[in-house]
C-alpha cells in the first residue's frame, strides 16, 4: 500500500504526457511518409509551399514555396498538410466589417519619432554622392 501513490502517479504521467506524445508522433510519420506531389504543406519554420517531388531513396523532399522556386527538405521538415480555400468560398463581406470596425477604432494622431525608428533607416552603400 506504501507504493500505491506512486503508482498511480506514474500511471497518470504515462496518460497524460507519453501516450499524447506518441501518438502526435506517429501521426507525423504516417504524414510524412505519405505526402505526394500536389500536396500543400507548412514547414517547421512556417513557410507555406507545394510538393513537387518525393525522393524514394532518400528522406527528401521538393517543396515549391513561390512560383519557380522550389527548395529542397527532409521529409520531417513538414509539420502538416494545409487546406487550401478556394477565393471564390472567402466571405468579402465579413472581411469589409472587420477593416471598418478597425478604422472606426483608430484614432488618428501625429506620430512622434522615436529612437526605433533611427534603426530602420536603409543605407544605400553602392550610391556615390
Amino acid at each position: 500500500m506504501e507504493f500505491l501513490p506512486f503508482i498511480v502517479i506514474i500511471v497518470l504521467f504515462y496518460f497524460l504526457l507519453i501516450r499524447p506524445q506518441q501518438k502526435r508522433a506517429k501521426q507525423a510519420r504516417e504524414l510524412q511518409l505519405n505526402l505526394q506531389p500536389g500536396d500543400k504543406v507548412m514547414l517547421t519554420a512556417g513557410v507555406f509551399g507545394t510538393v513537387t517531388e518525393v525522393e524514394e531513396t532518400t528522406t527528401n523532399i521538393k517543396v515549391e514555396i513561390a512560383d519557380g522556386v522550389v527548395i529542397q527538405v527532409v521529409r520531417q521538415a513538414v509539420a502538416q498538410k494545409v487546406d487550401v480555400v478556394p477565393a471564390d468560398e472567402i466571405d468579402e463581406a465579413d472581411e469589409t466589417e472587420e477593416t471598418d470596425e478597425a478604422s472606426d477604432d483608430a484614432v488618428e494622431a501625429p506620430a512622434e519619432k522615436t529612437s526605433a525608428d533611427a534603426d530602420n533607416v536603409i543605407v544605400d552603400l553602392d550610391k556615390k554622392d
